[in-house]
């Protein structure tokens, strides 16, 4: 079972790399930089932070980020230790520069999908262009040949589930009221 799924990962990224164009390589590398360390994230939060109304949304936000971030890049990263495809088959199409952890779970997709949670339950009018550009942003990660599509997919699943959590948990949190 886990060969098919290796080998149904390898045939999707060398399918992805075949279709590499100037003008998606611009795209597809802007948006997979915007989702360096949340940057793009933390540019959406700061405007919520500074509007009383949405304040606790902005921090719900936040929260959502570091508990995907422990859950992903600090524990299940490290428990996994899945190399990236671009340490195997696709060094010589890489777009970006090597990431220097482990592949499975993508963060930028998890760190996308728990924002994606905490709009559609806390700021729905927000929840339709963000959820797009999330699927963007994991789109991203395979496009550019850091991660195998089961990262991504993984992604998906752990973001929502720390979005989930973050929007429930939140309110229960003293600091979050002021």
């Amino acid at each position: 079972m886990l060969e098919r799924i290796v080998a149904w990962d390898n045939k999707i990224l060398r399918k992805l790399a075949a279709k590499h164009t100037p003008a998606l390589n611009r795209v597809l590398v802007l948006v997979t930089r915007s989702g360096n360390n949340g940057y793009i994230w933390f540019a959406l939060s700061i405007p919520l932070l500074l509007i009383n109304k949405y304040r606790m949304t902005g921090l719900t936000l936040i929260f959502a980020m570091v508990i995907s971030a422990l859950a992903g890049e600090v524990t299940i990263k490290h428990i996994v230790g899945r190399v990236r495809p671009c340490s195997r088959d696709f060094e010589k199409d890489l777009l970006i520069k090597h990431p220097a952890h482990y592949s499975f779970p993508s963060g930028h997709t998890s760190s996308s999908f728990a924002v994606v949670m905490v709009m559609f339950f806390m700021l729905p009018a927000l929840f339709t262009p963000v959820l797009i550009y999330a699927c963007l942003m994991g789109f991203s990660r395979m496009y550019v040949l850091v991660h195998y599509p089961t990262d991504v997919l993984a992604g998906v699943v752990l973001g929502t589930i720390c979005g989930t959590v973050a929007v429930f948990v939140s309110p229960y949190i003293p600091f979050f009221s002021f």
